[in-house]
């Protein structure tokens, strides 16, 4: 089986745990020192584990990543896993095992959007309303 290792890099407050080649236990568990020590010591608020370098995810190592996310979302961190290629997604499926709560991103940058929308696609604001009492003709036309 092949080595597994990782890539971590910080997007603004958002962690990115890059994983490439196997997903194995030892991988995963120094994954999350790594994560658990830089949040502790700079802060974060999020982070995607980003696996689309993983060819393939065995059950083993997909229970491992799920308790991988568990764990950090006990320590506040809102979590994406990114890049699940199609054919992992349905061997998965069809093994019986559910996503349950898991978030789940096309692509690195679907989940960073998710994590941290822009200022430009926030809510707009809501228009001035009117009174139920309050005339809509020409005369009392106003701009909002």
């Amino acid at each position: 089986m092949a080595e597994g290792r990782f890539v971590l890099t910080r997007i603004g407050q958002t962690l990115v745990v890059t994983l490439e080649g196997a997903a194995d236990e030892a991988t995963l568990s120094s994954a999350a020192e790594t994560v658990a020590e830089n949040h502790s010591r700079e802060g974060a608020t999020s982070v995607v584990f980003e696996v689309s370098g993983c060819e393939v995810i065995d059950l083993d190592e997909f229970v491992g990543l799920q308790k991988l996310v568990r764990t950090m979302e006990w320590l506040g961190l809102r979590c994406v896993i990114a890049g699940l290629r199609p054919g992992i997604v349905a061997y998965l499926a069809s093994a019986g095992i559910s996503a349950g709560s898991l978030r789940t991103s096309l692509d690195l940058e679907l989940a960073l959007q998710e994590l941290n929308p822009s200022r430009d696609q926030a809510e707009p604001e809501p228009e001035q309303g009117h009174d139920a009492d309050d005339e809509c003709d020409a005369d009392n036309a106003r701009p909002l």
